[in-house]
């Protein structure tokens, strides 16, 4: 009889460990992928987590996740964010992370930005952040002068850098670290460097993103910048293309028109001297750099070679100029680029 209670004993215990492995202890995640990501937005509860980890078909069980969750006590503490799932992950470790807030950062690259609509709305694709509100900040003149800006340049504020930020920042929080990142960026020498061409940093950015838009050609970013400074210097429009395709909004033209050149805006500058009110893009590093470090050469003109390389032509005399840029259009026309 003792034997058998011992026996049965013995049963029941490796039934309880089994048990016990399986709820807590065992993989759990589907291993379709290497690894999962949810977002749990701000204000979730328990249900919404569940639906959540339900449409990304995560799990492989999701009762003995409920069971855990609801044992730990998850289900009346759920923590917003970005949260990475393992596919080696168990209930526990599941839960345990939820219920800690170990969520991942976000990266985010301000890539491909002309305009305050794609900054804001960039930032509210890759963060728990809403668009709209984003874009009326950067609408707002007390907003924009709190960062020595006004609405035309606030673009100006934002280093195209690499930038990593929890799911759900605060909109106070990233705008901090922006505000960081441009003052790291713009130390004293460069701002020394800027002031030696009569710029601020507001208006070296500005300039630094004519360049970006003008350039194909990352080596000829420092010529192209000695080229507009040399037109500012003596008081010539800048004659720049892009800002006319800024200024009528037709960014995704291929050829500049008449159209273009006609079209009254201040950011025509074919219409009107000197700088633009404000950037037509978010330059990177490296065109502000050559806006500081610019060729001091004695060009004021350039045009995209004629055999269609990508690489500029440059010239310091009008009829030099009118050569080759006759001769550009005259392949723009054999290709049918209008």
């Amino acid at each position: 009889m003792r034997k058998i209670l011992i026996l049965v004993f013995v049963l029941l215990l490796s039934v309880a460990l089994f048990v016990f492995y399986q709820l807590f202890q065992s993989n759990n995640i589907n291993a379709d992928r290497t690894s999962y990501y949810a977002n749990i937005p701000t204000g979730s509860d328990f249900k919404t987590v569940l639906a959540t980890l339900h449409k990304k078909k995560m799990l492989l069980n999701y009762e003995t996740f409920e069971l855990i969750a609801k044992l730990k006590g998850y289900d009346k503490n759920v923590k917003p964010g970005r949260y990475i799932f393992s596919r080696t992950m168990s209930n526990r470790e599941i839960v345990n992370m939820l219920m800690a807030g170990l969520q991942n950062k976000v990266k985010l690259n301000l890539y491909n930005v002309q305009t305050k609509s794609d900054f804001s709305g960039l930032l509210g694709r890759t963060l728990e952040l809403d668009s709209v509100s984003i874009l009326d900040s950067l609408n707002s003149e007390t907003f924009c002068v709190g960062y020595g800006c006004n609405t035309e340049n606030i673009l100006t504020h934002f280093i195209y850098n690499d930038y990593e930020f929890f799911w759900n920042v605060s909109v106070d929080a990233m705008f901090e670290e922006f505000d960081m990142a441009y003052h790291d960026f713009w130390n004293e020498d460069r701002k020394s460097k800027a002031a030696s061409w009569g710029l601020t940093p507001t208006k070296a950015t500005i300039l630094a993103s004519i360049v970006e838009k003008e350039c194909m050609r990352e080596n000829e970013l420092d010529k192209i910048a000695g080229v507009y400074l040399n037109r500012l210097r003596i008081g010539m429009p800048l004659q720049a293309d892009p800002t006319l395709k800024f200024a009528a909004g037709d960014l995704d033209a291929r050829r500049v028109t008449n159209y273009h050149k006609s079209f009254d805006s201040s950011y025509n500058t074919y219409k009107y001297k000197g700088l633009i009110p404000g950037p037509i893009c978010l330059p990177r590093k490296k065109s502000i750099e050559a806006v500081l470090n610019a060729d001091t050469n004695g060009y004021l003109y350039f045009c995209a070679s004629p055999d269609m390389s990508g690489r500029s032509v440059f010239s310091k005399t009008l009829n030099e100029q009118n050569r080759v840029a006759a001769l550009y259009r005259k392949q723009l026309d054999l290709r049918n680029i209008k």
